[in-house]
């Protein structure tokens, strides 16, 4: 009989710990459940409060460039450290000008333009003869032509503006990059443009891309964010420390506009990259001897004490501008415990601000 009583305690005291592990249990999962929820919505809650504060910002560069003879400094997007405190969270956040940094997609080769006349045929009408001979005739042209690049020096003298200015920027300040400043030149335009030929000596094309240990094809088309750098050929993380501060990439545009009014002291490299003839110094000083409203125009920039006894090609001229059309706004939303934030580049257009990409998540 006691043994009987013994064995239904037993029983009794397993089936309680088994009932109070279960309710551990579901309390557990109860709170990770509530938590996620919680996460969720505060996730969701700071998802709108930056859209707000994009919207806000969109309405401001409108106010503050649209319809402005100059885009500067001294106006109301260029301030700094701006904190907005709302319901259980503070909004911070930065506008800059997109246009006081060096745009990478400003390296691509431009294609000419086809020809064609009215008895060319349609490709889709053309035997099959027709285009294999087609084919055939383009792999003999790309192959001499990469046979060409490959056996001959890059010639400055066939470099746009916008690839002398960024040879010109990395020789003075990347010196350790991990390669020949002209060879990553040459990359990027090959990254950049729409075929598969190898520009020149030291270029990449898919071929290297896909011979690597992890393979992948290169693009051949813009680029929407100066992050790709890192994928560039042979290209380090020490590289793209050294490349990123003075670089950006403006998604829809392959054209190198510098606003001379807003770049700043920590950029005068590039001013002094673009052109030749200004020292760092003299950009340095330059810059911090600018009028508080900017220059008027170029004529103005030209006229510098720096700029004194320096002549500018008009391809110099084209690089350079006192207007903005990109800019780029980091804005970061901080609660109790947790930190969401969103980047947007908005264009200037036709007295318009438009968004034309957000990024969520950290910086690239």
């Amino acid at each position: 009989m006691k043994r009987q009583r013994g064995i239904a305690l037993i029983a009794v005291m397993m089936a309680l710990a088994f009932a109070v592990v279960m309710v551990v249990a579901m309390t557990s999962r109860l709170q990770l459940q509530l938590q996620r929820n919680m996460n969720l919505q505060m996730r969701q809650q700071a998802l709108w409060l930056a859209l707000g504060a994009e919207e806000f910002t969109r309405r401001m560069l409108k106010k503050a460039v649209v319809g402005k003879e100059t885009v500067n400094l001294g106006q109301e997007w260029a301030q700094t450290g701006v904190v907005f405190p709302v319901d259980q969270a503070t909004i911070s956040g930065e506008i800059k000008d997109l246009n006081s940094c060096f745009n990478l997609n400003s390296l691509q080769k431009k294609q000419p333009k086809s020809e064609s006349d009215g008895s060319s045929e349609p490709e889709a009408e053309k035997s099959d003869a027709d285009q294999e001979r087609a084919a055939a005739d383009k792999e003999k042209t790309d192959k001499a032509e990469a046979e060409k690049a490959a056996s001959s020096k890059t010639d400055e003298s066939n470099l746009t503006p916008a690839q002398k200015a960024m040879q010109s920027l990395l020789e003075n300040n990347a010196s350790e990059l991990s390669m020949p400043a002209e060879y990553l030149v040459v990359r990027l335009t090959d990254w950049l443009d729409a075929d598969s030929t190898l520009q020149n000596s030291g270029g990449a094309e898919e071929n290297d891309y896909a011979a690597l240990e992890f393979p992948f094809y290169s693009p051949n088309s813009l680029m929407v964010s100066k992050s790709e750098l890192r994928n560039i050929l042979d290209m380090t993380v020490a590289d793209y420390t050294m490349v990123a501060p003075f670089v950006c990439a403006l998604p829809e545009d392959n054209l190198l506009k510098v606003n001379v009014n807003t770049i700043k002291k920590e950029q005068a490299a590039l001013l002094s990259a673009i052109i030749p003839s200004l020292t760092l110094e003299n950009a340095e000083a330059l810059i911090e001897g600018r009028p508080e409203k900017g220059f008027g125009d170029i004529n103005e920039f030209k006229q510098s004490k720096q700029m004194a006894g320096i002549a500018l090609p008009e391809d110099v001229v084209s690089l350079l501008d006192v207007k903005s059309s990109y800019f780029q706004a980091d804005l970061t939303i901080d609660t109790a415990d947790s930190s969401f934030k969103l980047v947007t580049v908005f264009k200037v257009d036709n007295k318009q601000v438009q968004v034309i990409s957000r990024r969520f998540g950290g910086p690239g």
